[in-house]
């Protein structure tokens, strides 16, 4: 009898990584916690000019920069999510410019869903030459270097592939199920990613599973930092809500909600943890600090403690609120 399907398999998508990539090498990463990898630029540019590699992306990249700093497009760094391999994403967005990023003119329904996603992005026609322009400097980062560069990586770290599956489908998946099943979160992806920093991605991927977009840890020891971004990850959607409410309409111009917003997700990942897995709350706590570059691999206990709440810091209305929230949903409520 065949094996049912895992609700929570890890996998590495190389699209994925491929779309974030280009995004990462192009960023100036200010985010409260790190959108990518600490140092992941960096270490990409020294390698390709130790092999004198020099691709549309490097070549493109000021245009490229210029307009991802006046328009953003935030929202596109979960558009890979949605697609199943970099064949079928640069072959949507071929015929997304083709016709004029009208969906309604695509010949089949499911190429028509597809370019839709693209759509809620990429609306006018200046932001679809921004989208042609970097789909084809990426196409030829892929080519010249991302591939091979990707797949030699993925080999080197096999053996750590192989220990978070285990962490993840023998222990704790069971642990963090309760609260994924009772957030509408009951089938989904866990993508080890070799971008991705610990603000993570999570976003609906193909067939309407949650993808969630961790880092992919260099060493077996570190493993367990899946788990903690797995936690800030999963409670994200309940941060929001609560900044909303207990925020005021001058706090909201200012940019303090927003601000409120990062931290919430630090602090909620840690709550949960407290809940359901108290074992890997100081490590939790740890990896976090290390995130936004404080040095905390000495400290334990309440001085851990204080530390995390000092660089973390919410007003009590918001702290509250997020508990109650995770017990809600941990009661099933």
């Amino acid at each position: 009898m065949p094996q049912p399907p895992l609700r929570w398999p890890v996998r590495t998508l190389e699209h994925v990584d491929l779309w974030l990539h280009g995004f990462a090498l192009l960023s100036d990463d200010s985010a409260t916690v790190p959108l990518y990898r600490r140092g992941y630029r960096d270490s990409l540019v020294v390698e390709k000019n130790r092999r004198n590699i020099l691709t549309a992306l490097d070549g493109n990249r000021a245009a490229l920069s210029k307009g991802l700093q006046r328009s953003g497009y935030l929202d596109a760094q979960f558009l890979p999510f949605a697609f199943s391999s970099w064949e079928e994403m640069r072959g949507t967005a071929e015929r997304f410019l083709q016709f004029e990023g009208d969906p309604r003119r695509a010949p089949d329904r499911a190429l028509a869903q597809r370019m839709a996603v693209l759509a809620s992005v990429f609306r006018s026609a200046s932001d679809r030459e921004w989208l042609r322009l970097f789909v084809a400097s990426v196409h030829d980062e892929h080519v010249r270097f991302f591939n091979a560069e990707h797949t030699g990586l993925l080999r080197t770290r096999a053996a750590v592939i192989t220990a978070v599956d285990s962490l993840w489908q023998q222990v704790y998946r069971m642990k963090f199920e309760r609260f994924l099943n009772n957030t509408g979160q009951r089938q989904g992806d866990l993508v080890l990613s070799l971008p991705i920093g610990g603000e993570g991605r999570t976003g609906p991927g193909v067939a309407g599973r949650t993808m969630v977009a961790v880092p992919y840890p260099a060493r077996v020891a570190d493993a367990p930092d899946v788990l903690h971004v797995v936690a800030h990850e999963i409670t994200g959607s309940l941060v929001a809500p609560a900044v909303a409410d207990n925020v005021t309409p001058a706090e909201q111009r200012a940019g303090t909600a927003d601000r409120y917003v990062a931290i919430g997700q630090v602090q909620a990942g840690v709550m949960l943890l407290t809940r359901i897995a108290p074992e890997l709350v100081e490590g939790y706590q740890r990896y976090y600090l290390a995130q936004v570059g404080e040095r905390a691999s000495a400290l334990g206990g309440p001085p851990l403690a204080a530390a995390f709440a000092s660089r973390f810091p919410l007003p009590p209305a918001i702290q509250q609120a997020l508990t109650r929230q995770i017990d809600i949903v941990l009661s099933g409520i």
